[in-house]
């Protein structure tokens, strides 16, 4: 799809516009083929917007996708939540900070907190400032960071935190060997700094 432009993107967005999720496929237990696939539609949508941020169509397409991302991500299925909570960190913009970092603070899935976290992160390289996200985020990333039973998880956000607030708390193979030490004295120095 990337390879037909604009084209390619319409032609994704009239899937998800022709797509009916209802309330009740959304609060399944099991998601429906339906779901899952305007999920993935959505998701690789937004990859491709990704990578092509610096046309003058990203904002207009970012901003026509963002609804069906934000309704998706309210799914019961947690694997489906986790792609469009990443999705998000390419094309959301200032307005879904609070949505972001409600998700990083009280999704019931480890994982889709801390790929809030990391969307918020990677929000700087797309849409949004990063002295703005730092500016909104700090007190959350503090509190998310501190309150995060999750090993992985915790790493996984002091891993964007880090990266938002040009720190460097935790290696990168400390956080792929989910050494708990490594992480927990990460987590000490993040929290520290976050609260100042």
């Amino acid at each position: 799809f990337d390879r037909h432009g604009e084209e390619g993107l319409r032609f994704l967005l009239e899937r998800l516009r022709q797509t009916e999720i209802t309330d009740v496929l959304l609060q399944r237990e099991e998601a429906s083929e339906e779901l899952i696939e305007a999920v993935f539609t959505a998701y690789l949508l937004a990859e491709i917007l990704s990578q092509g941020r610096h046309r003058a169509y990203y904002p207009s397409y970012s901003e026509e996708l963002l609804p069906f991302l934000l309704r998706f991500s309210e799914t019961e299925e947690d694997f489906l939540r986790e792609k469009c909570l990443i999705a998000l960190g390419w094309i959301a913009g200032e307005r879904e900070i609070p949505f972001l970092t409600g998700k990083m603070l009280e999704d019931r899935d480890a994982l889709c907190r801390a790929w809030a976290a990391s969307s918020l992160m990677q929000m700087s390289f797309h849409r949004v400032n990063g002295a703005i996200l730092q500016e909104e985020t700090k007190k959350d990333f503090a509190k998310a960071i501190e309150e995060e039973k999750d090993l992985q998880a915790s790493g996984i956000m002091i891993e964007a935190a880090q990266t938002l607030f040009s720190k460097k708390w935790l290696s990168a193979s400390a956080l792929e060997a989910e050494d708990e030490a490594q992480i927990e004295k990460a987590r000490r120095s993040a929290v520290r700094f976050l609260l100042k």
